[in-house]
């Protein structure tokens, strides 16, 4: 069996099950609506009978939505929008040719007539479809949990595709593992590391000192074209810029996520290009490599199975600082730092 069939086969035994994942389901799991927004749900229906007209009614529900603002994200999620939705139609409208300076974001539609005129209108007839048609006290509820997985997609999108760098961050934080930038352990969302113009998602133990290189890529949707390019570019893109500049680092990658199963060239791409690479189950393996090169003292626990499953893995990186025990026997600790199917014990 080829190195990268090896790749592949521990890919998908480990592959991330999303569904059972605490992280994921905060996402699916919308709170019920309270007794005040489905009076201003009542409201709504009262605006949208009084008149049939929707410029008319629109304006009407501007009045409202200016005195109640949180009312109108709840407005886009029960139209079956997204925060983004309605201000992507705007700026591409004939209707909004000509405006100066488009809205940012879905609030400056409420704050400035000229754009409600247009937008208004349009959430005006989406809602006539949906809170429209629904008897408020007994249906309103079924349609705030259906609709909230579509509303909450671009959320989770972004949240995702950071997450994994986030977890690794604060493992690492927990650890006493240098790396950078250091904010990711309690914001992922901040700016990559840029070595030489390529963005890394983290850098052990810095970036005038890199020993370890992280590119993070989770997918639990199918991916497309653009996303199995793209995964497969930046590896190669931090691959070639390793070896042009002679950086004596450690590429790894964490992937993950059932996304790949529908597009597996960008996965076969990263597995291929990349020195090392860990998943959620088996995040272990990342501080284990990091303590070797770094010379940070740290137990790891993992299962035993691990131990003949990555053995190749493991003895690339003994070290004296770097110590692997077995789940099988009791080890004393007193804290174990969750790393995948293993644990970083402390002492």
């Amino acid at each position: 069996m080829s190195e990268l069939d090896q790749r592949l086969e521990e890919f998908w035994q480990n592959v991330w099950d999303h569904g059972a994942d605490a992280f994921q389901r905060q996402f699916d799991e919308r709170r019920l609506l309270t007794p005040s927004e489905l009076a201003e749900l009542e409201t709504v229906q009262s605006i949208l009978y009084q008149s049939a007209d929707d410029e008319a009614a629109a304006q009407q529900l501007l009045i409202h939505l200016k005195k109640n603002k949180p009312l109108f994200e709840l407005l886009l999620q029960l139209s079956g929008l997204t925060r983004n939705k309605l201000v992507s139609d705007f700026r591409a409208s004939k209707a909004a040719r000509g405006t100066k300076k488009m809205p940012r974001s879905h609030n400056a539609l409420i704050g400035n007539e000229a754009y409600w005129r247009i937008a208004g209108p349009w959430l005006v007839s989406r809602l006539r479809k949906t809170v429209g048609l629904v008897d408020v006290k007994s249906s309103a509820e079924a349609l705030n949990q259906a609709t909230w997985p579509s509303f909450i997609r671009q959320e989770r999108a972004k949240r995702s595709g950071h997450e994994a760098e986030g977890r690794l961050a604060t493992l690492f934080q927990q650890c006493g593992i240098p790396f950078e930038p250091q904010q990711k352990a309690d914001n992922p969302l901040v700016p990559d590391i840029k070595i030489y113009d390529v963005s890394f998602d983290l850098v052990v133990p810095s970036a005038q000192n890199p020993k370890v290189v992280f590119k993070a890529t989770v997918h639990t949707a199918n991916i497309g074209q653009f996303g199995e390019s793209k995964d497969a570019l930046e590896i190669s893109e931090a691959k070639a810029m390793i070896a042009d500049r002679d950086i004596d680092a450690i590429l790894f990658a964490l992937i993950d996520g059932g996304g790949f199963t529908s597009n597996k060239d960008g996965l076969i791409q990263v597995l291929r290009n990349t020195d090392e690479f860990c998943q959620f189950e088996t995040l272990w393996k990342a501080p284990y490599c990091c303590a070797a090169v770094t010379n940070t003292d740290l137990t790891i626990e993992i299962p035993d199975d691990d131990f003949e499953e990555h053995s190749a893995f493991i003895k690339r990186y003994e070290s004296p600082t770097a110590k692997l025990v077995p789940k099988s026997i009791m080890h004393e600790a007193l804290l174990r730092i969750p790393a995948g199917r293993g644990a970083v014990l402390k002492v």
